[in-house]
């Protein structure tokens, strides 16, 4: 489904008037990594575990228009549409704040789904997470990709950027929500109150 997003921008890169220019080749790898451990890491990690579930036809065919149209529009804004590099002044500045607001998104967001799909490998029904961030959130997972994406944002600092930190934060927010009213309601009493949904302490 999010395949796109690591071929698509890859095979496009090469035909934008940037792409000789370091700057822009740097700016497009978090972007790509990203989606390579979607694509490629995590479904083998599912696969390996015996944690993976189908997803409807539907679905994963919206999934895969939407990383079709993403992967195009943010690889062909970092590699062609963007203004001269060489004139942007805070470009370290933004990539580099950026880019540790991304990799702790990253790592909150890889590690969250490894404490989910170990609990599915235990077996025996549903448990409720526990530990590190979700002490604080239901759904840390979803709030790691909030920040990469915020990050990315920072980083590519464009209309393109910041869209997709809203879609991403308009997709899992409410997902988050969801999730955290079926733990309320499946675990009752021994789901911890003090836990918020995605953001800690706020919701």
């Amino acid at each position: 489904m999010e395949s796109p997003s690591v071929w698509l921008p890859i095979s496009i890169f090469p035909s934008g008037r940037h792409a000789a220019d370091r700057k822009a080749l740097i700016l497009m790898c978090p972007f790509v990594i990203h989606y390579f451990h979607r694509t490629c890491i995590y479904p083998l990690r599912l696969y390996l575990h015996g944690g993976g579930a189908g997803f409807p036809v539907s679905m994963a065919a919206a999934a895969f228009c939407f990383n079709l149209l993403n992967g195009y529009l943010q690889g062909r804004w970092v590699s062609h549409y963007k203004s001269d590099y060489a004139n942007d002044g805070l470009f370290w500045a933004r990539f580099v704040v950026g880019l540790a607001v991304f990799v702790w998104g990253m790592r909150i967001n890889i590690w969250a789904d490894r404490v989910l799909v170990g609990l599915k490998r235990q077996g025996g029904g549903y448990k409720v997470p526990r530990g590190g961030w979700f002490e604080l959130v239901s759904c840390p997972n979803y709030l790691g990709e909030v920040l990469e994406w915020a990050g990315w944002a920072v980083m590519n600092w464009s209309w393109v950027g910041f869209g997709f930190l809203l879609y991403t934060c308009a997709n899992l927010v409410p997902r988050a929500r969801s999730n955290h009213k079926w733990y309320l309601d499946k675990f009752g009493e021994d789901y911890p109150k003090a836990r918020k949904a995605i953001f800690p302490y706020l919701y």
